[in-house]
């Protein structure tokens, strides 16, 4: 093995002083594994349980995700009573709160539509403490959130975080009017197509943290960041954090596959390991399957920011290239302005539908020319007026603290 990892260290080494980098593509295969892939939790307080069930899909293959539908999926006590969750989308499970007795334990049991049938172990209920704080730190260019938890009743050691962001944003012009039926009328009184909202919940990341303190004390654990010139922050944003409560072989599960799909990259980083599960193909127990039940009830806190309190700019200069995760919208739009004035009388509903009946255009208002006289319309592309174009909703969120 020395010799072996000498050869490594100076091809290593060589390729360093020479600035040799080759992208490594890991060969296709054909081999089509579909191992069951099991996703979410048991949520045993008033929470709902959502269950997502797919299978493996071979590398390079057309498909990405393959979800498991028709299949029969329930939560059974170690009291033989079942809880059935419903498919409410393919591959996706659901249940309202469960509310479960906390002093039992529960398994999840799956039987696919071809009859195979999964089980898991039978999982201690966790009873979640609550978020004590979520706080954030400001760098030169992005914004990183922590959160902070303890345990008063010294029962939890591990824990796992979810987050989803919200943000708000609005479109370069507001407007109060709309083309219809060969006029421009007014919009209706309640029509708010200048203030929307976007959210999204990250496609990858695992956040987990194990305490050695009294009560379980987490302080100051790193969950996300937003970049500046993300366009989240141009606006008022919050982000919305899960807690739950896990067992130390959950707490292990997920800190191995972390490290699996986050921390490899070199020959001297830690080597992919097999993945542990505690689920289970009872038909063929041969067959691998991917995933980890937890039970657990769940804690929620959300924080919030302005782009009042953000120290660095979060707009785009002009002429400057966006990072990578920037989401394109508001500052990169062109939203140049035309008119179409009133007069030919007669031929003026005919100019209007060319113009708005094809849906690229939208008008912001009343075109002065002089400044004090209305002789025509404005124009501009739709997405500078309706801000629901740029792939938000103008529906706040129920909970949203500010007035849009």
């Amino acid at each position: 093995m020395r010799p072996i990892k000498n050869l490594l260290l100076w091809i290593v080494i060589t390729c360093a002083f020479a600035a040799c980098r080759k992208p490594y593509d890991p060969p296709e295969t054909a081999t089509d594994y579909a191992y069951l892939v099991v996703e979410g939790v048991i949520n045993s307080g008033a929470d709902s349980t959502t269950i997502t069930l797919s299978r493996t899909v071979p590398l390079g293959g057309a498909s990405t995700y393959r979800p498991e539908t028709g299949a029969k999926v329930f939560v059974v006590s170690d009291q033989n009573a079942q809880y059935p969750l419903t498919e409410s989308q393919p591959g996706t499970y659901v249940t309202a709160g469960l509310d479960l007795p906390p002093a039992n334990k529960y398994s999840l049991h799956i039987i696919t539509a071809s009859g195979k049938i999964y089980e898991s172990d039978f999982v201690e209920n966790q009873i979640t403490p609550p978020i004590d704080t979520i706080t954030h730190t400001f760098n030169s260019h992005s914004v990183q959130f922590y959160v902070s938890a303890h345990d008063p009743t010294n029962n939890t050691r591990y824990y796992r975080w979810e987050y989803h962001e919200y943000w708000s944003y609005h479109s370069p012009f507001y407007t109060v009017l709309q083309y219809q039926n060969g006029a421009i009328v007014g919009l209706p009184v309640d029509s708010d197509y200048y203030h929307c909202y976007k959210n999204a919940t990250p496609p990858n990341g695992i956040f987990v943290a194990a305490s050695k303190l009294s009560q379980g004390t987490i302080s100051q654990e790193p969950i996300t960041y937003v970049e500046g010139l993300s366009q989240k922050l141009t606006g008022e944003y919050a982000v919305e954090i899960k807690q739950y409560a896990i067992t130390g072989d959950a707490y292990s599960y997920w800190q191995q596959l972390k490290t699996n799909t986050e921390e490899l990259g070199t020959i001297f980083d830690a080597q992919p390991s097999s993945t542990l599960t505690n689920i289970h193909c009872v038909s063929m127990p041969s067959e691998s399957v991917i995933g980890f039940v937890s039970v657990s009830t769940s804690t929620l806190k959300r924080a919030f920011l302005t782009e009042a309190e953000v120290p660095f700019r979060v707009f785009l200069n002009p002429g400057e290239t966006p990072p990578p995760e920037a989401w394109l919208g508001l500052d990169t739009l062109s939203c140049p302005l035309s008119h179409v004035l009133f007069v030919p009388d007669s031929t003026l509903s005919q100019r209007l539908q060319q113009i708005f009946s094809p849906g690229q255009y939208a008008t912001p208002g009343f075109y002065y020319n002089p400044p004090t006289l209305i002789v025509g319309y404005n124009y501009t592309p739709v997405a500078c007026v309706d801000c629901r174009k740029l792939g938000g909703s103008n529906q706040k969120p129920s909970w949203w603290p500010w007035p849009y």
